[in-house]
């Protein structure tokens, strides 16, 4: 009876050991999941300091002038077509536009890139001296029916687009053999740009055609500069100081070189490799949707860096709290729920040192200063609280372990997920090892 009577005791000791292990356990949990509200309101500031970043470069590039798309010379001849009225009794006389694409296109540009700055943020801005040469075939109406007497070509224009007037340095002027003729504001009636300059070719329009032209312009913008191949042949040659490049659009440089003094690019574009033709009459081809050119902008990758070192927030508390639990197990030591939120807020504080030190530094280097001053501090806390330095060393060696293995997986971004899964898969099993003599219900405090 008496045997039957510990047993019981010691069966209702060891629930209650096992209810007070599974308390803790949920009270861990609830913990982590309030510590996820202030490291929401820290992915808010990121994203703030982002958005103020881009604003700022916005501030700039509105002064300076902003991305410069340059797309032309086109050539548009008007000409008369007769229609029916809506009665169909008369005939009415309209004007349209053909448009007229250069035979060759050679373009050489070269960027001076020049730093600006706004507060802590700098913004890339540049002036570019482009010199675009090439030739004009004569324009055929054959294929559209039109007579020449229906022709207007004293008419004439000669256009080209300029996304941001506001970057024209310098007076331009189409340059060719016996003939200088100055560039106005706008664009003619039937151009397909947004913004440009125009000539009105008049009766020059005879010594035009057949002719190697020449135009310089010198132009300022910012970020990026963007050329559309409008050329039956297209030719982009492009040198700049800029040491990190990033060549964009619908055509990488067919070749570049890339040195400690900048770099230097070429283009080479056929008609074949776009989706419009070299003349037309009533059509509206989107050109643009075929330009390509250079980035010079400072890519700052910190906040989006720093956003997703934020996501693994909770994989990094879990762990450490696991950590501590484990050793409260083991060691049979009371860590106080108060004394797991200071720990919290420790971890939670990483994020925005990461957040304002990458702001002055870059990212790696203010990772690794606030990863050191984290751990640190938490090494040092747990020291006292644990009184055991050995174990202190431990977890300080965890967390450089752990936040270690997150760094990788942020810089390794094409792979981060399957780093990642095979990360976790290995710490699951580390701690299905090291936990698998531990007897849960026989565990004490």
């Amino acid at each position: 009876m008496e045997t039957i009577q510990n047993k019981n005791i010691l069966d209702r000791i060891n629930e209650s050991i096992s209810q007070s292990i599974t308390f803790k356990l949920i009270s861990i949990g609830i913990l982590i999941l309030l510590l996820l509200i202030p490291k929401s309101m820290i992915n808010s500031l990121i994203i703030e300091r982002e958005d103020r970043m881009h604003e700022t470069v916005r501030e700039v590039t509105d002064k300076w002038s902003r991305r410069q798309t340059v797309s032309g010379p086109i050539l548009t001849i008007p000409y008369k077509k007769y229609l029916l009225t809506e009665d169909k009794k008369n005939i009415k006389e309209v004007i349209k536009y053909a448009t007229f694409l250069p035979e060759e296109l050679n373009i050489k540009t070269n960027i001076e890139p020049e730093e600006r700055y706004r507060g802590i943020f700098k913004v890339i801005v540049y002036k570019a001296q482009l010199n675009v040469n090439g030739k004009f075939p004569m324009p055929n109406f054959s294929d559209w029916d039109i007579d020449d007497k229906d022709i207007l070509w004293t008419k004439a224009t000669l256009n080209i687009g300029i996304s941001d007037l506001r970057g024209i340095e310098q007076q331009v002027s189409l340059k060719q053999k016996n003939f200088n003729k100055a560039f106005q504001p706008g664009t003619s009636e039937s151009s397909h740009f947004n913004s440009g300059i125009h000539i009105p070719l008049q009766e020059s329009i005879h010594h035009f055609i057949d002719t190697d032209f020449s135009i310089d312009i010198s132009l300022k913008g910012s970020e990026e500069l963007f050329f559309v191949p409008i050329g039956k042949n297209t030719e982009v040659m492009m040198t700049s100081s800029w040491k990190d490049p990033s060549f964009t659009g619908s055509f990488l440089p067919k070749e570049r070189k890339i040195g400690s003094d900048g770099f230097k690019a070429s283009w080479e574009i056929l008609h074949f490799n776009r989706n419009y033709p070299q003349s037309w009459t009533t059509a509206n081809y989107k050109i643009d949707e075929s330009k390509f050119g250079v980035n010079l902008l400072v890519a700052a990758d910190h906040y989006q860096k720093s956003l997703r070192t934020s996501k693994y927030a909770i994989l990094i508390i879990t762990l450490s709290f696991l950590m501590f639990f484990l050793i409260e197990v083991t060691q049979k030591l009371k860590i106080h729920a108060f004394q797991y939120i200071l720990i919290g807020l420790a971890l939670l504080i990483f994020y925005t040192l990461l957040l304002s030190i990458s702001e002055h530094l870059g990212f790696n280097l203010a990772y690794w200063i606030s990863c050191l001053s984290v751990i640190g501090l938490i090494s040092f806390y747990s020291s006292t609280v644990l009184s055991n330095k050995r174990l202190s060393y431990l977890l300080a060696g965890s967390l450089s372990m752990i936040y270690g293995f997150i760094f990788i997986i942020i810089q390794i971004e094409t792979y981060a997920l399957l780093v990642g899964s095979i990360g976790l898969f290995v710490i699951l099993a580390l701690t299905m090892y090291f936990t698998r003599k531990i007897s849960w219900y026989r565990a004490s405090h």
